[in-house]
């Protein structure tokens, strides 16, 4: 029987993989996104699917906006992923394909998505905040919702989340507190651009 990967084996296999140090202001997203998928690989009702991938991809795009060097950036990733026993080729592939499908995704698309999805989900109930961000960006990328007002939005978020099983007051919290660290990341970013700018 195999002993479960402790979240100093997670760590130890990160910094093996990733020996760079990481700039304050990401450090504290690598660090909780490494937390969070060393949790979910022990959970035994989470899978990953194509939401999933894509609200992890989307997280860690958002929240390593600016870093430097850039040629780490994949290598962060790869890094976050592989310590926990996730496949980064597959997560990024996945996210990409429900990206690229959202983008021409009709209402029908869409139903039919979330059917099949719930279908392969069977006995994988585990709700992640990733999963959140998943949806949103899901919503974000179909035409249908583009130039919908934020009522609108927020009611076929609950309706997704409804058909996927989760409550909407957690995911609606979940999308609320990722808009309002993005936005102060931007502004965290834009202070030490000036800062630089008057050194």
């Amino acid at each position: 029987m195999s002993v479960r990967a402790t979240i100093s084996d997670s760590k130890s296999d990160f910094h093996k993989e990733f020996p760079y140090v990481i700039p304050a202001i990401y450090r504290k997203l690598a660090d909780e996104l490494l937390v969070e998928l060393h949790l979910l690989s022990h959970q035994k009702n989470f899978k990953k699917d194509s939401i999933f991938s894509t609200g992890l991809k989307e997280v860690f795009c958002k929240f390593t906006s600016g870093y430097k060097p850039s040629e780490h950036v994949t290598k962060l990733f790869d890094a976050i992923c592989n310590c926990n026993g996730f496949n980064p080729t597959e997560i990024n592939n996945s996210s990409e394909q429900l990206v690229s499908n959202a983008k021409s995704f009709t209402k029908e698309d869409l139903n039919s998505f979330l059917s099949k999805t719930n279908n392969d989900n069977k006995g994988y109930d585990y709700y992640s905040r990733i999963n959140a961000i998943g949806i949103y960006k899901l919503v974000s990328e179909m035409p249908l919702f583009k130039e919908v007002k934020e009522e609108d939005l927020n009611k076929e978020i609950n309706d997704i989340s409804k058909s996927l099983g989760y409550q909407y007051s957690r995911v609606e919290k979940d999308i609320s507190m990722y808009k309002s660290n993005i936005e102060k990341m931007k502004q965290a970013l834009e202070i030490i651009a000036l800062n630089l700018k008057t050194k």
